[in-house]
């Protein structure tokens, strides 16, 4: 008796199901640098990470992924309702996707947030040089406009990029 599916391997990679080798191959490390354990820390990264893994080893293999393709048709058809098959979707492994893929990007709030934090870069490095030059503050006051020397770059590419 077959066994049932655990996920599916191309759901895992986030590619179509006649995906070549070359995107097979990219999809997979996209996620893996995503989801390493070592550089997430996530609960289930290490579980992600493996599945990744298998995924990869599955398709990018041509007869592993014939045999799959043969085992995923036949499960497929195997599924005798659609409440079955709603079900089997809802309990599937499950890759949480990035946030620009899973709802639409508020333009005016998104440019907000940027120009507020350039506004905050720029009135905290001005006002702590004006502190140190015109008014007689310590020197080592200006080791408290970092943030605002780190915000403002990324204020602006932020700006840039929509």
């Amino acid at each position: 008796m077959q066994q049932g599916l655990r996920y599916d391997h191309y759901k895992v990679l986030g590619l179509p199901r006649d995906a070549d080798a070359r995107a097979i191959k990219k999809a997979y490390r996209e996620r893996v640098k995503q989801w390493h354990p070592d550089h997430n820390a996530s609960g289930n990264a290490s579980e992600i990470f493996h599945a990744l893994h298998d995924a990869y080893l599955t398709l990018s293999d041509a007869e592993s992924r014939a045999a799959y393709d043969d085992r995923l048709r036949f499960y497929r058809q195997a599924q005798p309702s659609e409440a079955a098959a709603a079900h089997h979707t809802r309990n599937a492994y499950h890759i949480p996707k990035d946030h620009e893929k899973d709802r639409p990007v508020n333009r005016f709030a998104f440019i907000g947030l940027h120009l507020t934090g350039l506004l905050f870069g720029i009135s905290l490095v001005s006002g702590l040089v004006i502190g140190v030059f015109f008014l007689g503050w310590p020197t080592y006051t200006l080791f408290f406009s970092a943030p605002g020397l780190a915000v403002i770059p990324d204020s602006i590419a932020g700006l840039r990029s929509k």
